[in-house]
Formats: structure tokens, C-alpha cells, sequence
């Protein structure tokens, strides 16, 4: 029953429908080739075979299904974790296990010195408060790779760390130095409540100047694992929040979600982010949300 379940949610984010249980072993799609109205692609979850009954689109396993429909290598890895045994699924690339640098020092504990207090300056100038600090874990590094780095660390609902970001608090060229790690992941899991209404943002100091149920996409799109989770939990209301510059982008995030029947609104900004706009005016301003229906869309596209 779990695997049905985990390959149900994988296969309608790959798909773009949402599937059913037929008998026994077997899930039942839309044809995402022949678009039949009714159900007529037919998956077994123990022989992996899958065909469509009208378009005659088949395979013998459920990967060849995934290549077909271009699904994305997180796709394919998230495949190979419920299929473990088999040999038509290549080894994840990246094995990368997620730790805190070395040289990690939480700035939580004050330690004087003259990078510790530029650090703790450029937080303050972010609007990140002493609380903040405690509840993310907000450390820094003053030697190694992530040298004159703020460090940032995701923990999932287990409390296990799933990702961090180092962002320099110096003019760096480079701002941002990431580790070698899939960012496929939810960022900030662990402080969120799936049974209340979700904010999607953009980076994690615009989540933290949102404080409520926020999640940084880490950019302007909605990864595979975000969107499963997102399904799974019957999210049923997700407001999207993007930089002023990314208008169009928002549409094209709303429409996504909207695809699996979640209620989606958004929130525009005339000018900046959320951390710069911070967090008392950004209260004001999700009473101006507005619900996206299918209008919207269409008028996007047009436009």
C-alpha cells in the first residue's frame, strides 16, 4: 500500500493529472499521448508494465514511462528509491550527503571578534532578529570554504538537516555559495504546518520576513519534491509571493499548482522583496491577496 501511495503522488507530478487506484495492483491515468477523456492508461505497480488502451502507448517498465514524458532526474532518482531492486534505474549522481561546514559557528552564542560583529550587522541590516537567529540555527564561518559566510541551515520534518545556504556578508561577487547538493528539497520543512495555508517565496530571508508558514523556492519555480509534498499533504490553499521583477514568472507557478486543484493566490509587490519590505508591511500587504482563476491565465498568455 505505501509503495502504491508514494508512486501515485510521484506519477501525478510527472504525469500533470491526477491517477486512481483500479484493481488490485494497477493505477489508472488520463493518456498524457492520446489525451483520451477518459482513463484509459493503465499502470501495474508489481510488473511495472503500463499501456494505454486506445493509443496503444506501452512499456515494460515504469521508467520507460518517465523518459517518454522528459521527467526530470529528481523524478527518476524518487522512481529508483521505490523501485530499489530493479536494473533499469541508473544511480543517482549526486550522493552528496548534507552536513553543516566544519567551521560552523552558531551566532547564537556571542563571541566578539571583529567578523562575528559584521556577521551579526548584516543580519540586523536584513531584518533578522535575535529570535530568528535561535529558531534557524544562524551560524557563520570565519575559516575553510564557506569563509566570511552567513550559514543558513533547512532541517526536514525529522529535524534532519536537508540543505543550507552560505551567503557572503561582504560584497562578494559571488553572494551566494551553496553546497553540491540537490536542491530539490522543502526548504524549512521543519517549521511547517501543512494543515494551514502555505506562502511560497522566493529566498530564505524572504521567508523569515514572512515568519508564517512560508517556504523559499530558492528561485521562481515549484521543484518536484516541493509540488509531491504539496499534493500528498492536500495543501488546498497556497498564496505565491515573488520579487516586483517576476510577474510573469508567478503565472506561470500559479498555473502549475492549479493543475492539482489547489485554491492559488497571489500577492504582488510594486517594488523590492519581502525582506526588504519586511515584515509588519508585508501583513498589510497579504490582505491585498487575490485569488488566480483560470482567466487569469488565459489573459497572461494573451498579454
Amino acid at each position: 500500500m505505501e509503495i502504491k501511495n508514494r508512486l501515485l503522488g510521484l506519477l501525478n507530478t510527472v504525469i500533470g493529472t491526477t491517477g486512481s487506484g483500479g484493481r488490485d495492483d494497477e493505477l489508472l491515468y488520463h493518456c498524457p499521448f492520446c489525451k483520451h477523456h477518459k482513463k484509459k492508461l493503465q499502470i501495474n505497480i508489481k510488473t511495472q508494465y503500463w499501456h494505454c488502451w486506445v493509443c496503444d502507448a506501452k512499456g515494460r517498465v515504469v521508467w520507460s514511462l518517465f523518459k517518454k514524458l522528459n521527467a526530470s532526474k529528481s523524478a527518476v532518482s524518487e522512481l529508483n528509491t521505490i523501485y530499489q531492486n530493479t536494473k533499469y534505474f541508473k544511480k543517482e549522481k549526486n550522493n552528496f550527503i548534507v552536513t553543516l561546514p566544519e567551521e560552523f559557528e552558531s551566532l547564537s552564542e556571542e563571541k566578539g571578534g571583529i567578523t562575528y560583529m559584521h556577521a551579526i550587522k548584516y543580519l540586523y541590516e536584513r531584518g533578522i532578529t535575535d529570535d530568528d537567529i535561535i529558531k534557524y540555527n544562524i551560524g557563520y564561518c570565519t575559516q575553510g570554504e564557506y569563509r566570511d559566510r552567513i550559514i543558513i541551515p533547512s532541517y526536514d520534518a525529522n529535524r534532519v538537516l536537508n540543505y543550507f545556504l552560505a551567503r557572503s556578508f561582504y560584497n562578494s561577487k559571488l553572494k551566494y555559495k551553496n553546497p553540491p547538493a540537490v536542491k530539490n528539497t522543502v526548504i524549512f520543512d521543519l517549521y511547517i504546518n501543512w494543515n494551514m495555508p502555505i506562502i511560497l517565496c522566493e529566498g530564505v530571508f524572504d521567508a523569515m520576513a514572512i515568519k508564517r508558514n512560508a517556504i523559499p523556492l530558492l528561485g521562481k519555480t515549484v521543484q518536484d519534491v516541493l509540488l509531491r509534498k504539496l499534493i500528498n499533504k492536500k495543501t488546498s490553499d497556497v498564496t505565491v509571493i515573488l520579487d516586483s521583477d517576476a510577474n510573469d514568472t508567478m503565472m506561470t507557478v500559479c498555473e502549475k499548482l492549479m493543475k492539482h486543484n489547489i485554491k492559488v493566490s497571489q500577492v504582488v509587490l510594486d517594488d523590492g522583496d519581502p525582506s526588504d519590505i519586511g515584515y509588519k508591511k508585508m501583513l498589510d500587504l497579504m490582505l491585498t491577496k487575490r485569488n488566480i482563476n483560470e482567466y487569469d491565465l488565459i489573459r497572461q498568455r494573451i498579454i
